[in-house]
């Protein structure tokens, strides 16, 4: 099953994993940027989503600019009052302008499709077995509502995104505003996003960061894995974090 958001947004940060203080944002959306923002509309551990392609509608343009922010982070549970003129700190972020993309994600069940829920199904998730046909409709009715679990945003809060439904034909670029282009290794996600099929009703824990990597090109204004046609699989890429079947 396989589904077409266009999203577009006035500002873009999609950082690259090896700055280590600085933003600086990737020249496009990364697979995992992606995934979230899809989450962000319509999430159940029942599937996963499988980004395929991205199509970069609008050129690359970048923009830098320095804030104020803090070097700290308040507890959630007991949270202390913070001095900011003594925690604050300038960080310099080079990020994208008027960017629009359109994802092409497919959806996968995971292991706990059709098994026993630790909570009840929500109001707007109709009954019966866990089917691809019904997620997709699913997420088809949140989006024309406007209706997401939190505001989807292009890599930092600060940056919304905003988004509609598409179709096949709004995956292509012409005229195609960016060059093709090898952009090197590219984030692919940070997270196992295999759920055990083992897993058990109850507290889930944090999961540690595991970040992956891709080899990543824009052909013909669409983000792929050089030398493809498509982004990598997560079974393909999964082999990164070693131990992987």
């Amino acid at each position: 099953m396989i589904i077409h958001l266009r999203t577009w947004g006035e500002l873009a940060c999609f950082t690259r994993p090896e700055m280590k203080v600085e933003r600086v944002s990737y020249p496009v959306i990364t697979p995992s940027a992606a995934r979230g923002l899809l989450e962000a509309i319509l999430y159940r551990p029942q599937f996963r989503w499988q980004i395929r392609r991205i199509a970069v509608k609008k050129p690359i343009k970048f923009i830098s600019f320095r804030r104020n922010e803090v070097k700290s982070r308040l507890p959630i549970r007991k949270p202390e009052s913070l001095n900011a003129e003594e925690d604050r700190t300038q960080r310099n972020t080079l990020a994208l302008r008027d960017v629009e993309y359109v994802i092409e994600a497919s959806l996968c069940l995971t292991p706990l499709a059709n098994r026993p829920r630790y909570k009840n199904p929500t109001d707007d998730e109709p009954k019966g077995e866990d089917t691809l046909v019904k997620y997709l409709a699913m997420f088809q009715r949140r989006v024309e509502k406007g209706q997401h679990f939190t505001q989807p945003y292009f890599g930092c809060r600060e940056f919304p995104a905003y988004y509609e439904l598409a179709s096949e034909t709004d995956m292509r670029v012409d005229p195609n505003p960016n060059p093709d282009s090898e952009l090197g290794l590219m984030l692919y996600d940070v997270f196992d996003l295999d759920i055990s099929p083992h897993w058990k009703p109850g507290k889930v824990e944090k999961p540690e960061p595991q970040i992956t990597l891709f080899r990543a090109a824009l052909k013909d204004g669409i983000l792929v894995e050089q030398g493809k046609s498509t982004l990598p699989d997560w079974k393909n890429v999964k082999a990164q974090l070693g131990g992987a079947q």
